[in-house]
Order: structure tokens, then C-alpha cells, then sequence
């Protein structure tokens, strides 16, 4: 049986390396089915969703070994179920989560310790969260991505209850969220860019998705949303509904894109994307461009 662990490599790693350390053991708290990190480099901190524990967990950045974590959210008062994400917002001191059972997004204090209540909830009918899986937090322009079941949905960092989101984007021609193979949403807020996985589909095949037929939003083509183009695709901000992507990654024979799990390094202009036992990380300067 695998055991759960953060394995840490070399930016200029490739192939087949021995990572540079490697954190592991259980005093880490980790769990076998975390699937997630954060990494907070303001204040050198490592955040990760523990499931089995319902649970966040903090750990040191430089962590090595069988290390204890600085901080765990943990309790009943937290409300946290199935815990499976998160992101940190290190300017306002905020972590965030998207909560699949609940249909909502939690936020906590960053320094929070322990059975702590959120200090806002995103949640109702008017937010149009189904089964959210994946947030991000742009605290410069203060939004936040949410990716759900079946598109992305974009709120105000602030916001706090039953509140409407300011864009959404996807639709049966540009499929996003869990049921068109996106995994996650990533924002680029120097360049104003929403970054994530996606389909993009020929109008038949748009139609057959919107009967319902094959290759539809609730993901019954297969892993990544049935027939047509696989793509990970840069939006801009205020971008909403049925959207074409500004720039897109497709999957091809040559680029081989594994997954969707995304990570980006606009000072080094690499998109980083994860999946199948593998990272593969893409040289797209262009994408990462600042606006004025």
C-alpha cells in the first residue's frame, strides 16, 4: 500500500529524478487520499485537506521528514466534510475551501487552530454551487474561482452567504468543471487570466450534450467529458458563459497533456500541469503577459 507523502523536486527536474526531500510519516498528519496542496510563500507554509480527518492541515514550507504540522483545523464547529482542497490567500490571512457535500465554500482564518467556525460561508440557491471540487483565490483583484460540477463560477473574495456569482463560465460548445474533465482553476491576477481544463466541442456534438446524449456535462463520455477537443485554456477576466478560451493548450500526440491538475509559475512562464504518475510543464511566456 502507498503511503501518503510530499515529494519536493528540483524546478529543473526531469525524467525519472530522487526528489531534493521528501515529507512523510505520521506525525505529518497527511493522508492517503490527499490529493491537494497550497503553498504559502509569504509565510513559508505548506497547506493541505486531510478527508480521512476532516481536517486542514499546516505544515512548515522547508518541512523534511516525519514533521508535525504548525496548525490543524479540526472539529465539528468547522463544519469541514470530506475536505479535498484548498487555497490560501496570504494578504488578507484567509484559507479557503470548496465543500463538495455542502454545496458551499468555507473560509477560515489562516492562523486558525483547531474547532474553529468559518468566519464567511458561501452557500444557497442563488450562488448556483453543485458539488463544488476546486477553488482559487486571487487576492489582488479580490475573486475567487470555483470550479463545480458542471462549469466555473466566479465570486467576490469578500462575499458571504446566498450571493449570486459575477461570471460563469461554460456551456455545452466550451465544456468546463468535473463533468467536462476540469480538475482545477487557477488565476493569473497580474495578466487578469483564468487558467483550466476543458472540452471544446464541433456544434453537433454541442447539441448531442445539450439533449443529454453522449459526451455530456455529467461527464457519461468518459474522464475528460466525451467527444471532443481536450484542452486547458486561458480566459480573462468578466468572461461569461459559452466562451471561447483567449489561448489554448490542446492535447495532441505531441503535447501529451497528462491531467488537470494545474499549477503556474508566471515569473518563470510555465504552465505546470499534473496527472497519470506525471508532471509535465509547458514554456507559454504569452500567457502570462500583465496587463497594463
Amino acid at each position: 500500500m502507498s503511503q501518503p507523502r510530499i515529494s519536493a523536486y528540483a524546478s529543473s527536474a526531469n525524467g525519472n529524478p530522487v526528489p531534493v526531500r521528501v515529507i512523510q510519516g505520521e506525525k505529518t498528519l497527511q493522508a492517503r487520499t490527499s490529493h491537494y496542496i497550497a503553498v504559502d510563500s509569504i509565510h513559508d507554509e505548506i497547506a493541505l485537506p486531510n478527508p480521512f480527518a476532516q481536517a486542514i492541515v499546516f505544515l512548515p514550507g522547508g518541512a523534511k521528514g516525519n514533521e508535525p504540522p504548525l496548525r490543524v483545523i479540526q472539529g465539528p464547529k468547522t463544519l469541514l466534510s470530506s475536505v479535498d482542497n484548498v487555497a490560501v490567500d496570504p494578504i488578507h490571512n484567509e484559507v479557503f475551501t470548496a465543500s463538495f457535500p455542502n454545496d458551499a465554500i468555507f473560509v477560515y482564518r489562516r492562523e486558525a487552530n483547531g474547532d474553529v467556525a468559518p468566519i464567511r460561508i458561501i452557500q444557497g440557491p442563488k450562488t448556483k454551487l453543485d458539488r463544488p471540487i476546486r477553488v482559487d483565490v486571487d487576492p489582488v483583484n479580490n475573486v475567487i474561482g470555483v470550479v463545480t460540477d458542471h462549469n466555473i463560477l466566479f465570486f467576490n473574495r469578500a462575499d458571504d452567504g446566498d450571493v449570486a456569482p459575477k461570471w460563469v463560465l461554460g456551456g455545452t460548445k466550451v465544456t468546463v468543471g468535473a463533468g467536462g474533465g476540469s480538475r482545477d482553476v487557477r488565476l493569473y491576477p497580474e495578466g487578469k487570466k483564468i487558467i483550466a481544463g476543458g472540452v471544446i466541442r464541433t456544434d453537433a456534438q454541442a447539441r448531442s450534450a445539450g439533449r443529454g446524449g453522449a459526451g455530456a456535462a455529467d461527464g457519461g463520455g468518459g474522464r475528460f467529458g466525451g467527444d471532443g477537443q481536450r484542452f486547458v485554456g486561458v480566459w480573462n477576466y468578466g468572461d461569461n458563459g459559452d466562451v471561447m478560451p483567449w489561448a489554448a493548450l490542446n492535447n495532441t500526440p505531441v503535447t501529451k497533456i497528462p491531467g488537470s491538475r494545474l499549477a503556474i509559475d508566471p515569473a518563470g512562464g510555465d504552465l505546470i500541469i499534473g496527472g497519470d504518475g506525471q508532471v509535465s510543464v509547458y514554456h507559454l511566456p504569452e500567457i502570462f503577459q500583465k496587463t497594463n
